[in-house]
């Protein structure tokens, strides 16, 4: 086992902080450890020391986090959700953000500092807040329904023939109808992901089928913009392990946002390409573009791009975010390239189908992280 560097003195300071620090060799054993970490793990200096730090605290994500940290040589730039686990200890569960930092001896990689936030409370909050946005959709839904099947009553004319201008306002009135329907299923869906209730059956998907099934909704539409909406799919492409209905779902919100952004003449195009053992989904639009400053927060809760090519009216900014959590779910990933004035082109990655599969969302894994 490698010996501690002389850095600073740790002592000096470690006991007094709020956090759990460990810190670790390149063989990720156990070297140090403060009396916060020792007191949560029921353990002390001289029963840590030399052990691993997955085998001492039961947090197996510790492995491919330090992996990472190793490799790059950087501190640890993985978003909230990556590096938050959760720990069972004393038939209590416990929540804690993961930060790593490389440790260097003479210019020389030598290990790594560990530190565990404790974020049980804000947890809990989020929770609450979960719960809350649950109820309130539920208790929505049912005076919705009436109102919408109130004004398809009187638009077929069952009540009473209407003016112009009295259809004209039914109308409207069906459209936002149809915007707090769609804000619903966002918040309910949002609400089952987050309370880690939602499950993704991943079954061996025909992708023709899946990318037919999102665009035929919305060619319609887009005929009426005057957008060519195209498909390119190159043929005898594998099946993908994906849950049908939820990738539809995150395909058809993709081109959905790309037709609120693309003017009159432009196209949007849905290409799969197939590369090793991952299918890359790509959507493609000719729109306004995002600015580069919004790019890194474009799949956070509740946020939205507004800009000056941006047509018609949106949710609250959570297609996206549940999109990416779907697409997490079946271990793959998305991300966003654009240029303003150019167009923006999302790309997210299925596993090819290997056999048979069943996923949860990440929030609603075991213990232990």
């Amino acid at each position: 086992m490698s010996k501690l560097p002389e850095l600073i003195n740790l002592d000096t300071i470690a006991d007094n902080l709020a956090d759990a620090v460990f810190i670790v060799d390149l063989e990720m054993e156990v070297v140090w450890l403060n009396q916060v970490a020792e007191e949560f793990f029921h353990t002390s200096f001289q029963i840590a020391s030399g052990k691993k730090i997955t085998e001492l605290t039961a947090i197996n994500k510790l492995d491919s986090l330090l992996n990472e940290v190793f490799e790059q040589q950087t501190e640890l730039k993985t978003s909230y959700e990556e590096t938050s686990v959760k720990v069972k200890r004393d038939d209590q569960r416990y929540y804690f953000k993961i930060a790593i930092k490389p440790v260097f001896n003479e210019d020389k990689l030598w290990g790594a500092l560990v530190q565990l936030t404790d974020v049980t409370r804000f947890h809990e909050i989020e929770k609450i807040k979960t719960d809350f946005v649950s109820i309130v959709s539920h208790e929505f839904r049912t005076p919705l329904t009436t109102i919408i099947v109130g004004v398809e009553m009187l638009k077929e004319g069952m009540l009473g023939e209407l003016t112009p201008r009295g259809k004209e306002v039914l109308e409207a009135i069906g459209s936002d109808c149809e915007r707090l329907s769609r804000l619903i299923d966002n918040l309910m869906e949002l609400s089952r992901i987050e309370s880690g209730t939602i499950y993704v059956e991943a079954e061996p998907t025909d992708v023709n089928d899946l990318v037919q099934e999102a665009v035929r909704p919305l060619k319609i539409q887009s005929e009426k913009q005057g957008v060519e909406l195209i498909t390119d799919l190159p043929p005898e492409l594998p099946p993908v392990a994906a849950d049908f209905n939820k990738s539809v779902w995150v395909l058809t919100n993709l081109v959905g946002n790309a037709l609120r952004y693309t003017d009159q003449g432009g196209t949007i195009t849905v290409r799969v390409r197939q590369r090793s053992k991952r299918l890359f989904f790509s959507v493609q639009d000719t729109g306004s573009g995002i600015p580069k400053e919004h790019l890194d927060k474009i799949f956070r809760k509740y946020v939205q791009v507004s800009g000056p090519g941006r047509k018609g009216t949106g949710g609250v900014g959570l297609g996206l975010a549940i999109a990416k959590d779907i697409i997490m779910a079946h271990g793959g990933e998305i991300w966003v390239d654009s240029e303003v004035g150019k167009g923006t082109t999302f790309t997210f990655t299925f596993p090819v189908y290997q056999g048979s599969e069943s996923v949860t969302l990440p929030n609603a894994d075991p213990e232990g992280g």
